[in-house]
């Protein structure tokens, strides 16, 4: 039996491994309900240093560890910590950073001669005139840390753009594209197989797989693999964000652990496989292969903005709509619901399939619209908390 440590928690990929008989060891900073807690479970801070995860390391020698796979963000160092204390192969903690500081990931990818938005960091020091003037308007300002868009905001007029970047943010320019992203698989250094992801409404709606011209999926493809090689990921599994222009596709962000925004489950009910084991056999040292495409599937996340819930309506009418596999609803009326901070949040969601990516679009449509969710505005209340999409 493999044994393989699960850091960060993802309640998918806890059930995947358990179907595919694995023993997970689960690596947490919070641990889960008794329900979905592996029989071995371990409580740690991800923002330990270094020498924390030598010393677990040093307490797992013994367990026959298989590979280490970091399942959220913000375990992507952690695991790789982890895992050269270990001696096992995968992303190394110098390829981690590179994949979660925005900024170090940047420089990477422009040394490697690949597009991407031009960017200032915090150290730089420039005031708000010499961004505009170095960036343009609009602009993005976001955190060098981060994932699900948490921070991130766009400023159209000079007023918008802070008089300084904080320390640990950056600016960058914006890219005037259809921002979308690509799922890699691979091993060896090599990105061996690609799921492109259409964003319908970036961080609220997406279709599996886009529906792409050969000629433009492969300038996908082809990036997605190039940046790869420049940040030194070695294996598993990644999630490109692109923007797709007329000059062809431009980098925005690369993760080194599978996607959130219910992507993994798209890809299941569209390549009618579980993507988590593909990941956990290439995390193992296995290759494997993607199945081409069975039928498309689409996602919309539902989130009704800061308020109290006045309307929460429509579930069985969604139900029995043609294509929809999934739809759930945690609120009811007199519910507050704060801000949106990041793609993690979220009050339910509709899952649809059907045999191409329009018609699923067209379903996807049709079942949001038969779903009845409104608010009254009432701000100042406490945040949404991150459900961990999957």
């Amino acid at each position: 039996m493999r044994t393989v440590v699960l850091v960060g928690m993802r309640r998918a990929a806890i059930e995947s491994a358990a179907r595919m008989g694995l023993r997970p060891i689960l690596v947490a900073e919070t641990l889960p309900s008794t329900r979905l807690r592996p029989a071995h479970t371990i409580e740690a801070s991800f923002d330990a240093p270094p020498e924390a995860w030598k010393t677990l390391a040093a307490d797992l020698k013994g367990e026959g560890i298989d590979a280490v796979v970091a399942l959220t963000e913000r375990s992507v160092v952690p695991a790789a910590h982890l895992r050269a204390a270990l001696g096992l192969g995968g992303l190394s903690p110098e390829a981690a950073r590179l994949c979660t500081h925005k900024g170090a990931m940047k420089r990477a990818i422009r040394t490697a001669g690949l597009p991407c938005a031009d960017f200032v960091e915090a150290s730089e020091g420039l005031t708000r005139d010499e961004l505009v003037e170095r960036l343009g308007l609009p602009l993005v300002v976001k955190p060098c840390v981060g994932s699900g868009g948490r921070g991130a905001r766009i400023a159209r007029e000079a007023s918008e753009v802070p008089e300084t970047l904080e320390d640990g943010w950056m600016a960058e320019a914006f890219i005037h594209g259809t921002e979308m992203s690509a799922e890699g698989l691979g091993w060896g250094g090599q990105m061996r197989a690609m799921n492109p992801t259409r964003y319908l409404a970036v961080g609220e709606a997406s279709v599996v797989p886009a529906p792409l011209a050969a000629p433009e999926e492969q300038a996908v493809r082809d990036l997605h693999g190039a940046a790869w090689r420049a940040l030194g990921v070695e294996r598993g599994l990644t999630h490109m964000e692109a923007f797709l222009t007329p000059e062809g596709p431009v980098f925005g962000e690369l993760a080194a652990r599978p996607p959130g925004g219910h992507l993994m489950r798209l890809m299941a009910l569209a390549y009618e496989m579980d993507p988590w084991e593909l990941a956990f056999r290439v995390e193992c040292g296995e290759h494997v292969e993607l199945p081409q495409p069975r039928q498309a599937a689409a996602v919309q996340i539902l989130h009704p903005g800061e308020g109290i819930v006045r309307v929460a309506s429509g579930v069985e009418t969604v139900r029995e709509l043609p294509g929809v596999t999934e739809v759930t609803l945690r609120v009811q009326p007199g519910d507050r619901v704060d801000r949106r901070e990041g793609t993690g949040q979220e009050v339910g969601h509709l899952i649809v399939t059907a045999p191409t990516a329009p018609e699923a679009e067209a379903r996807l449509r049709a079942a949001s619209e038969a779903l009845r969710l409104e608010i009254t505005p009432d701000p100042g209340h406490a945040p949404l908390p991150d459900v961990g999409l999957d």
